[in-house]
């Protein structure tokens, strides 16, 4: 690795930081370094804060430390226009900074190319593409909101060895472990909306929150369900906690039918019907339009099915248990959503696989 590897590396680490608490706006890292040693570092921290090159700069003042003639890794290009915060490029230009090492160019049409020119044109010598791959892998969300319009949709579910997503009644609640569950809050910590189908409510009456007690995300967590012909019960969990945290309901019904529900604070959204039901492309649009940047998914198989057999899934998350459906004689009532079979009928990549307490965590890229 050689240096400009090395403190792109370093930024890239700090940038990860700001996960589930900077989106819509980008994760981003920047160090300024001279003769090798580093001077200072930043990172973008919240979202209509200061961004990473500003705070490597403040924090460089405040150490007393001259940065004039230095050179900053910053893992995006920066930002050239006024929006919450005034353009990085000029904070750059006034701090005497002499070279730019970018590992990405920004694909924001506000950006694009136009932070790196004003440096240029200003003297700065400006080097991009280091460590490119990496910091579009941490940026793929963000990246994929600019590009299309629509959030980064991760699926995830609990299954047995052998595809089932529920034991039956009597045989304990949960499939996964306990190391499982704190994983899964961690994953909801850093999205801006979960969903699930109105059959996972009226099964389970689920409350949906982040119970990671993490404090990264920025904002609560939008309970979203698709409920086709408004069967959401005004008495269930989500309906008793709308006032507090976020519930959205997309339908394909007249959302004036169902005036009660918008009462007690619940947002029904009327979006197109299809042969499954509520047209989840249009509601991916929604979000995106809503600047939405992760979408955790969570079933149960149809929905999950709905994403993924489409093409709509970025990301899976699966958490196989050691125990068997099977196993129990009422197994062909409970759902059903195997990995395997999922994998024969939809291409994928191999998964990482991780050990995580006595179940194993399939990670897949779609």
């Amino acid at each position: 690795m050689d240096r400009d590897e090395y403190f792109m590396d370093i930024a890239l680490t700090t940038a990860a930081a700001g996960r589930g608490s900077v989106e819509p706006n980008p994760m981003v890292g920047a160090i300024i370094v001279r003769d090798g040693a580093e001077l200072s570092r930043g990172r973008h921290e919240w979202f209509g804060g200061p961004h990473a090159e500003v705070n490597a700069i403040s924090a460089a003042r405040r150490a007393g430390v001259d940065i004039a003639g230095a050179t900053m890794y910053v893992t995006l290009e920066p930002c050239c226009h006024q929006g919450k915060t005034p353009p990085c490029t000029q904070a750059i230009i006034d701090a005497g900074l002499s070279r730019l090492v970018v590992a990405m160019v920004d694909p924001d049409q506000q950006v694009v190319g136009g932070g790196i020119k004003a440096l240029q044109d200003a003297g700065v010598r400006v080097d991009v593409g280091v460590c490119q791959s990496e910091a579009q892998q941490l940026l793929k969300a963000y990246c994929k909101l600019r590009r299309t319009g629509r959030p980064w949709v991760i699926c995830k579910w609990a299954q047995t060895s052998d595809g089932f997503l529920s034991l039956p009644p009597g045989c304990g609640r949960w499939i996964s472990g306990p190391e499982s569950r704190r994983r899964v809050h961690e994953i909801r910590s850093e999205c801006d909306g979960i969903l699930v189908g109105i059959s996972t409510v009226l099964a389970d009456d689920p409350l949906l929150t982040d119970r990671s007690r993490s404090g990264r995300r920025r904002g609560p967590l939008t309970r979203i369900v698709l409920d086709t012909s408004l069967k959401l019960p005004l008495d269930s969990k989500l309906v008793a906690t709308a006032s507090d945290t976020p519930v959205l309901v997309a339908t394909a019904a007249d959302p004036h039918t169902a005036d009660d529900m918008s009462d007690r604070g619940v947002e029904l959204l009327q979006l197109p019907g299809c042969e499954r039901g509520v047209d989840v492309e249009a509601l991916l649009d929604e979000l995106g339009r809503r600047q939405y940047t992760y979408l955790l998914v969570e079933g149960g198989p149809g929905v999950l099915a709905s994403f993924i057999d489409s093409g709509l899934a970025d990301e899976l998350f699966v958490f196989v248990s050691p125990q068997k459906g099977n196993a129990f004689p009422c197994s062909r009532n409970l759902p059903f959503f195997d990995i395997a079979e999922v994998s024969a009928r939809v291409p994928l990549k191999d998964p990482d696989k991780t050990p995580i307490g006595s179940d194993t965590l399939l990670h897949y890229y779609m």
